[in-house]
């Protein structure tokens, strides 16, 4: 009774959260919904569980078919215009009619691993292995983490299977229940489905008769089978409702959303109106020790995207004295002085710091600059950017919300690229990067969390940076950890507008531990694509030993 039965103990939060639990699908009542919206979300829930249980049937049903018309002598891509008598078809409504019931060729074929028959290598469909993190041949770095639709995929696959499982458990007087996964395997097959080979490790119970409680080790083999493509027509509600929000001809429930509609779009337009993403200014703050050279680069690219283009955008670059060029100070802070009197309605600040540079610290001084409203973007001056990147950051940085950490694109060293690309390329397309990035120029920088948007107030709310951490790195990350850690939703995707040239690393050997690591590792992943190097040492294999 408990079990048909069920009561949820979370109170208010009852059935507020992920429905995808056994108790959902088992129970035939559940209590306690105390919220309206609650209910509907379960109803909404259960009609999609009997629309895939109705989906499921039909699939079976078709390989029937397909089974029974095979043995009058019937392939299964000719079931379409197959006669079960004379002018007596046996699919009578063809595709796009009301009644078609969905292409046989495919819902007919039977379930097996070799459904899809490859004609050639390239056409072999590989299997990626699923462990305790996802090890996959599409990426660089063959070792990444699940990700949260694939382990959202692997929980309903397992629930149905237990299901399965157990449906006869009451007769057989006994009952299996889940573990783990030890290990697995899947692949998508584009024409028929997802395949999965899972490794189960599961706990069998007996409590009938000789009672026994002990470890089992199952091998399943799932394939989740697509069921065509469906298409659904909505209107455009917008358009519909200034047509008929008057008529007297609407059901009573449809003039009901209508009075809603109208009376939301009269409260939200005024807001609308009022806020134009494109009005924030971008406060760019960029910290920067020597590198005159670099910096006259950086100059022209935003004097070209942000100046020339009159975009809404301020520049603080904070200063540091470099040992081996202290000439460059005196040079950057005359270029950034002649650029501010070119363009005297925008800021252009050179704030100069004497102590030991640290990029948490310099940013921590443009920071100081700027009011708790202000729209930061934090940059190093080796960013190559375009107009288009302006607008991402407005888009995916909302105050109180959301923060930006875009994934750049990393050019590798060009001497290892035999020419494929000067950096006076990158700076001849500067808005429009015309050159692919492919695995060859460079990669996504998918563990860099240095470049990043968001207003001041919360950058206050996250705590800042450590300002104890000094030399290379590692004060992004910690900054990124929490990020995650806190209630803003965090932005992370790849920017085409963001290109990081490649420049020569210097690692500190009397850094921590870690830095140093993470910096050896950056050197090394810059140096040229995982092909290239391997040219390199089949080559050169002799100096490697």
């Amino acid at each position: 009774m408990q079990v048909i039965l069920y009561h949820n103990q979370s109170g208010d939060a009852a059935f507020t959260g992920d429905l995808k639990q056994k108790e959902v699908h088992r129970a035939i009542t559940l209590h306690p919904v105390k919220h309206p919206q609650s209910m509907y979300r379960l109803h909404k829930y259960v009609k999609g569980l009997r629309i895939q249980k109705n989906q499921q049937e039909s699939i079976l049903l078709h390989r029937d078919v397909a089974a029974s018309m095979q043995e009058l002598g019937y392939r299964v891509s000719r079931l379409h215009s197959a006669d079960l008598a004379p002018n007596l078809p046996l699919f009578p409504d063809q595709r796009g009619a009301d009644g078609y019931l969905g292409d046989s060729s495919i819902l007919g074929v039977p379930s097996g691993l070799n459904r899809y028959i490859p004609q050639s290598l390239d056409e072999v469909l590989e299997w990626e292995l699923i462990s305790k993190t996802l090890y996959t041949h599409r990426d660089s770095n063959p070792r990444k983490r699940i990700g949260s639709s694939l382990k959202e995929g692997l929980g309903d696959v397992v629930r149905e299977i237990m299901e399965l499982i157990n449906s006869y458990s009451k007769q057989r007087g006994r009952v299996i229940d889940f573990k783990e996964i030890l290990y697995g395997y899947w692949r998508l097959d584009p024409v028929y489905g997802v395949d999965l080979i899972l490794d189960l490790l599961l706990v069998y119970r007996k409590y009938r008769g000789h009672k026994m409680t002990v470890q089992v080790r199952r091998h399943a083999y799932v394939q989740q089978t697509f069921t065509g493509i469906f298409v659904r027509e909505i209107e455009d509600y917008q358009h519909h409702n200034q047509n008929l929000v008057n008529s007297d001809s609407l059901p009573v429930h449809k003039k009901i959303v209508n009075q809603i509609f109208s009376k939301i779009n009269e409260k939200l337009q005024p807001l609308l109106s009022y806020y134009n993403p494109e009005e924030a200014y971008i406060n760019f703050i960029l910290p920067l020790s020597g590198r005159y050279r670099i910096f006259e680069r950086f100059i022209k690219i935003y004097e070209e995207v942000c100046l020339k283009r009159h975009k809404s955008t301020n520049l603080y670059i904070v200063l540091y004295r470099d040992k081996e060029s202290p000439e460059d100070f005196e040079k950057t802070t005359l270029l950034a002085d002649r650029l501010a009197e070119n363009y005297p309605y925008y800021v252009i600040k050179v704030i100069a710091a004497d102590q030991t540079f640290s990029r948490g610290g310099a940013l921590q001084l443009g920071i100081n600059e700027l009011q708790e409203d202000s729209l930061m973007l934090f940059i190093d001056v080796d960013m190559v950017f375009d107009d288009s990147m302006l607008l991402r950051i407005r888009h995916n940085t909302v105050q109180n919300k959301k923060v930006y950490f875009p994934i750049v694109y990393s050019l590798y060293n060009p001497k290892f690229l035999d020419g494929n690309y000067s950096e006076e390329m990158w700076m001849d397309s500067l808005h429009t990067f015309s050159e692919p990035f492919n695995d060859t120029n460079g990669f996504w920088r998918q563990f860099g969390f240095g470049i990043v948007s968001l207003y001041k107030s919360d950058y206050n709310r996250l705590g800042g940076f450590n300002l104890e951490i000094t030399g290379w790195g590692n004060e992004d990350v910690t900054f990124y950890d929490n990020a995650v850690k806190s209630d803003l939703k965090i932005v992370r995707s790849v920017d085409p507008g963001l290109v990081h040239i490649y420049h020569s690393v210097k690692c500190d050997y009397d850094l921590d531990a870690d830095q140093k690591n993470m910096c050896l590792g950056t050197k090394a992943s810059t140096l040229g694509s995982l092909r290239q190097l391997q040219k390199l040492f089949i080559k050169y294999k002799d100096l490697f030993r």
